[in-house]
């Protein structure tokens, strides 16, 4: 169902707008949102720092192999066959204003320049024009559609759902995810929220981005799977009533896992900032928890651990 209504194109609104077709919601309840976020400030529920472990991995570490690190928030580094893509990098605060909670575990410039940065969607705790400034300038960017508005001067490659580019030998497939997209107030959806399904000599990983739970990830499963590894989204999770149809919990993210027929999974959105009501020690635990009860093999990372592919 879902595969159908994207070969249809039926996610493309007049006017250069998109949409989950398959979801009545086409984002959080923006009255709802506002009065949940300033709830939050008047009874002092943001804490000013995170009891999370953060370990500081030195530079040419990143490059030693073929390595996966877990950067904090979103933020994934994998280099692969001597080839380095970076997946939606943000190292200060969100839009200038959300604080970080935890430690940066590497300053951008002491990251190695990606061959390849990878950007899920145009919310600002994703699309961190500060954070490309410093990495991205030699680099290829790829990224949903609409989304060159918000990034002139890169080398910019916009695909649609299902899509997909072939990069240096590294193959890139945009996938459906349901989410939503807005950086200022005018900007509602006009730019495509996306997976990555990437593939390099052989070894696939799959990328959720920013995502709700939806029957789209058996329908990806069936047609793209199996996966070698999948990072999962999930954090941010609580208020669950307004949460639910846009970001997963973390046995949600379990699911979608096993959906994808992934071998792996590394559960992310979580450890940087404070964006939903769950304690923020949370999500990896639970994540962990449940794979175990499904059989599932979970690499939970703090921010600045990796492994070796």
């Amino acid at each position: 169902m879902v595969l159908d209504l994207v070969i249809q194109g039926k996610h493309r609104l007049p006017e250069g707008r998109f949409t989950n077709p398959w979801l009545r919601e086409e984002r959080p309840a923006l009255l709802r949102l506002l009065r949940w976020k300033v709830s939050r400030f008047l009874e002092n529920r943001v804490p000013d720092s995170f009891a999370v472990p953060v370990k500081n991995p030195e530079p040419e570490r990143l490059l030693d192999g073929d390595r996966v690190f877990f950067l904090g928030h979103n933020t994934v580094w994998v280099h692969l066959s001597g080839r380095s893509l970076l997946f939606d990098p943000i190292f200060g605060p969100i839009g200038g204003v959300v604080r970080r909670k935890t430690p940066i575990p590497l300053p951008p410039a002491k990251i190695p320049r990606p061959d390849l940065v990878l950007i899920s969607h145009a919310h600002l705790d994703h699309l961190d024009r500060s954070a490309l400034r410093h990495l991205a300038a030699d680099s290829r960017v790829v990224a949903g559609i609409g989304t060159g508005k918000y990034l002139s001067g890169y080398r910019l490659v916009e695909l649609d759902w299902l899509e997909e580019v072939r990069i240096e030998g590294i193959l890139i497939r945009a996938l459906p995810v349901q989410h939503w997209s807005q950086r200022g107030l005018l900007d509602h959806n006009r730019s495509l929220w996306v997976a990555y399904l990437v593939e390099i000599d052989g070894l696939r990983l799959f990328f959720g981005g920013d995502t709700g739970y939806f029957q789209g990830f058996r329908e990806i499963g069936a047609e793209f799977g199996p996966f070698d590894l999948a990072f999962l989204p999930c954090g941010a999770y609580e208020p669950r009533d307004l949460m639910a149809p846009f970001h997963m919990n973390p046995e949600e993210a379990v699911q979608a896992a096993l959906d994808l027929r992934a071998r792996e999974a590394v559960p992310i959105h979580w450890g940087a900032y404070f964006l939903g009501d769950e304690p923020p020690e949370d999500p990896p635990l639970r994540f962990a928890q449940e794979a175990r009860k499904r059989g599932l093999k979970a690499r939970v990372l703090y921010p600045g651990e990796g492994f070796r592919i």
